[in-house]
């Protein structure tokens, strides 16, 4: 078995391990898929004949361009090839309608519980900091859009949101949105009631389009929700719903004064 500096892996062998990595673990040997140097050096061992010592394959691994990473999400309900064909159907469909005047808005629903988003921060060494949270794990819930000419609107219930709320959440947003909009949204069971149908047939600056089901990472209104939890309410302790009402009502001033829906729309990291 060949060990030491005596064997390199060539180009060739680093774009097929490239791959190789990028596929994930075998899950019959490692169900956690997790890539870890010890398995990383058996893979390109028992591959290429190539055994380098595991202390040393960290410092190779971001030489060759790799870095630890923490996995996205993906509902493995969701049908990538349904998901693919929508975006190769609606993207041009969506551009034309903004390229006629036509405003696009991305809505989704949220929950905000007492329970705090915690995160890393600075303490002495071995005395890691405390968070004195409620037990009571009361919640309001936000339904609400980003636009593509840069506005974000949203409505918050202390209840869970339910048809009546989002129609009149669309009917807010009508008033501050000049012009037609096309509303994307997911399929939730409140997004496809008899009444809302109704009342966006009755619109006639309004339409809807639905994103693929199980497909969160389609609606960018889902990184708003993401700014507010790891940035505005990290380690935030609310003592009651007040507070959380307060405290969010400052994230929504802070998305707007940082023009967050343009930044991500448009580029530019928040």
């Amino acid at each position: 078995m060949a060990s030491g500096p005596s064997r390199r892996l060539t180009d060739a062998h680093l774009a097929e391990l490239i791959a190789l990595l990028q596929a994930g673990p075998d899950p019959d040997l490692y169900p956690d898929q997790r890539w870890t140097c010890p398995r990383i050096r058996a893979a390109i061992g028992l591959t290429f004949d190539v055994w380098y010592h595991v202390d040393h394959l960290s410092r190779l691994l971001h030489a060759w361009g790799f870095s630890r990473q923490k996995p996205a999400k993906r509902a493995a309900e969701q049908d990538q090839e349904a998901v693919a064909a929508w975006i190769d159907t609606m993207e041009p469909e969506l551009e034309r309608k903004i390229e006629a005047g036509e405003t696009l808005a991305f809505l989704d629903e949220v929950g905000f519980s007492l329970k705090p988003t915690v995160t890393r921060t600075w303490a002495p060494g071995g005395r890691p900091p405390v968070l004195e949270a409620k037990t009571n794990w009361q919640k309001v819930s936000t339904i609400g859009a980003i636009t593509t000419t840069g506005q974000f609107l949203q409505h918050t219930h202390q209840a869970a949101i339910k048809g009546t709320q989002v129609i009149a959440f669309l009917t807010h947003l009508l008033r501050h949105v000049k012009g037609k909009v096309t509303v994307l949204l997911d399929n939730a069971s409140i997004h496809k009631t008899k009444a809302l149908s109704a009342f966006v047939a009755d619109e006639t600056r309004l339409s809807v389009v639905y994103l693929p089901s199980y497909s969160p990472e389609l609606n960018p209104i889902e990184l708003v929700w993401a700014y507010v939890k790891q940035q505005m309410l990290a380690n935030f302790c609310p003592r009651d719903l007040v507070a959380l009402k307060s405290r969010l009502f400052q994230s929504w001033q802070r998305v707007r004064y940082i023009h967050l829906p343009t930044r991500l729309l448009y580029g530019s990291d928040p």
